[in-house]
């Protein structure tokens, strides 16, 4: 009962600007304004008419899948060397890869526009490049959290049966780790569609995602497309947040 009397403000200041904003993609006026008078689908069908919005909607995917496939690529095996086992430098090489969690994000924007320049990275990959750096340290973590709860009783019975290295790491370990790796990808997919900082210093006009193109629209026109927008994001990520808790309740 306490619990819940705690968590009941969280909830209600966590949802309240969501509440806001449902209603203001739905409303008949032409500007974002609260109360909204009236209601219309109008501003939905101008958003997925759109080719600002839509190619927006590509690049922030595309972005976003490739950012996750990286992470998955480095991070798992580096969350996977942090969790099964102890060895000399393991703290300072924790600390190294989650180290972009505890920089301003601004600063890193800066640091990497002023390289990301020189190198010639810029739009997809000089972004997708930047979102990894950011996106990294989910995968890390989650794969460490994920190989530390599994028991090393089922690698040595592997080995002890006569499985070779690449076989534990393939029917033992990774199957053990599997909702963590999923956490991770999830974790890194959603940084990365949602990270808008970065984004503004490595996209160009002609090169942006959905929360680029929602700041642009929020200072040039100010309609309630964006609040639309926000109202797509708000389910995608209700409906994925429920994926995962399921897939969590059955891995139990």
């Amino acid at each position: 009962m306490l619990l819940v009397i705690v968590m009941c403000p969280n909830i209600l200041i966590l949802l309240a600007p969501i509440l806001v904003v449902i209603p203001m993609g739905l409303s008949t006026d032409s500007m974002l304004s609260w109360p909204p008078r009236g209601m219309t689908f109008h501003w939905y069908g101008q958003l997925f008419n759109s080719p600002q919005w839509m190619d927006a909607a590509q690049n922030s995917a595309a972005v976003a899948a490739v950012t996750t496939i990286m992470c998955l690529i480095f991070g798992l095996p580096a969350g996977l060397a942090l969790g099964i086992q102890n060895w000399r430098g393991q703290s300072l090489f924790l600390g190294l890869s989650t180290a972009p969690l505890i920089f301003p994000h601004i600063v890193l924007a800066i640091g990497m526009y002023q390289a990301y320049v020189q190198l010639g990275l810029n739009d997809f990959w000089g972004l997708t490049a930047g979102h990894f750096v950011t996106c990294v340290p989910f995968v890390v973590i989650t794969a460490m959290s994920g190989a530390k709860q599994m028991s090393p009783v089922l690698m040595l019975a592997a080995r002890g049966l006569g499985a070779g290295p690449l076989q534990v790491l393939w029917y033992v370990i990774l199957p053990s780790v599997r909702p963590a790796i999923l956490f991770g990808a999830v974790l890194a997919f959603m940084t990365s569609w949602d990270e808008v900082v970065i984004a503004n210093y490595l996209t160009t006009p002609t090169f942006r995602t959905i929360p680029v193109q929602m700041w642009a629209e929020l200072t040039e026109l100010f309609d309630p497309t964006v609040a639309a927008m926000a109202s797509i994001l708000f389910a995608a990520a209700t409906a994925l947040t429920a994926a995962m808790m399921l897939v969590r309740s059955k891995a139990k």
